[in-house]
């Protein structure tokens, strides 16, 4: 609605763009406001929550439901290492959180790919693992206050974005961790970000992968998001056990076409009991 108002009084002036300064919400606003009336859009982020600050995607939130929009990507992203690096830390250890789930997104498209012939695209993949690898190497010495850290992070989050329009869609950076995101989002439970929702899915979704296929290191993914002080436990963002569970079992009713180790395991509650246990998050 607030988009219709701005793009009716806009509508008679000559606009040779439109610029969006802030957080997330902000930044979704004015990719909409752009797509809507053709023009491009430069995004100029304050913060680095998500990777929303560079992909085609605006997200909202209707009757308290998450809502995803299609949008033309940013034209240029111009982001001010100082200015992010003063921003709230709790947002930019969820854009941690949301960039480190690419480990588990990839490995998930992989699945679609052996298992149901999906279409794959390797240079997407890459540019979506990279950054996420990098910054996971330096798990023991990570500090996101550290400009080279922050800077990789930033670069990442744009790299993230940038996949999402080679491949034209969500794929390289979204899988069974997001998903079950959207369902703590759907059901209402806890009070997490998104980042930091995404960075306990990407623990159990890693821990599935290691255990079924032998590829990943959850501990090592639970160790960085600890070192930089983001949870690591249910309870730290407001969840129960219960709730947990009863998330990750509505994220096997989400998007089924989405091909992820949920799908490729089809785990059991007891098995999601377990592996919530095994890792810590309860």
């Amino acid at each position: 609605g607030n988009v219709r108002k701005v793009e009716f009084e806009i509508g008679f002036e000559e606009v040779d763009g439109i610029v969006g300064v802030g957080g997330g919400r902000i930044l979704d606003f004015g990719k909409v406001l752009a797509t809507e009336i053709n023009v491009p859009f430069i995004s100029i982020p304050s913060t680095a929550s998500h990777d929303g600050i560079a992909s085609p995607i605006a997200s909202f939130k209707e009757r308290g439901k998450p809502i995803s929009i299609s949008t033309d990507p940013p034209a240029a992203v111009l982001a001010d290492i100082t200015i992010i690096r003063n921003s709230p830390i709790r947002l930019i250890r969820s854009g941690y959180g949301d960039l480190i789930s690419n480990v588990t997104a990839v490995k998930d498209w992989r699945l679609g790919k052996d298992v149901k012939d999906e279409e794959y695209n390797e240079v997407a993949a890459s540019m979506a693992l990279m950054p996420a690898n990098l910054l996971l190497v330096e798990a023991e010495r990570l500090d996101l206050k550290t400009p080279s850290h922050l800077e990789l992070l930033v670069k990442g989050l744009i790299l993230s974005g940038v996949t999402i329009s080679l491949v034209g869609n969500s794929r390289p950076v979204s899988g069974a961790e997001h998903k079950f995101s959207h369902a703590l989002d759907y059901l209402g439970y806890g009070k997490g970000t998104h980042g930091e929702q995404v960075g306990l899915g990407t623990i159990i979704m890693e821990y599935f992968h290691e255990k079924a296929y032998g590829v990943g290191d959850w501990e090592l993914i639970k160790r960085s998001l600890e070192k930089i002080q983001a949870p690591t436990t249910a309870k730290e963002i407001g969840l129960t056990k219960e709730q947990v569970i009863e998330a990750l079992e509505y994220t096997k009713k989400i998007r089924k076409k989405r091909y992820t180790i949920l799908e490729d395991l089809n785990p059991t509650k007891n098995d999601f009991e377990i592996a919530i246990e095994k890792t810590g998050i309860v």
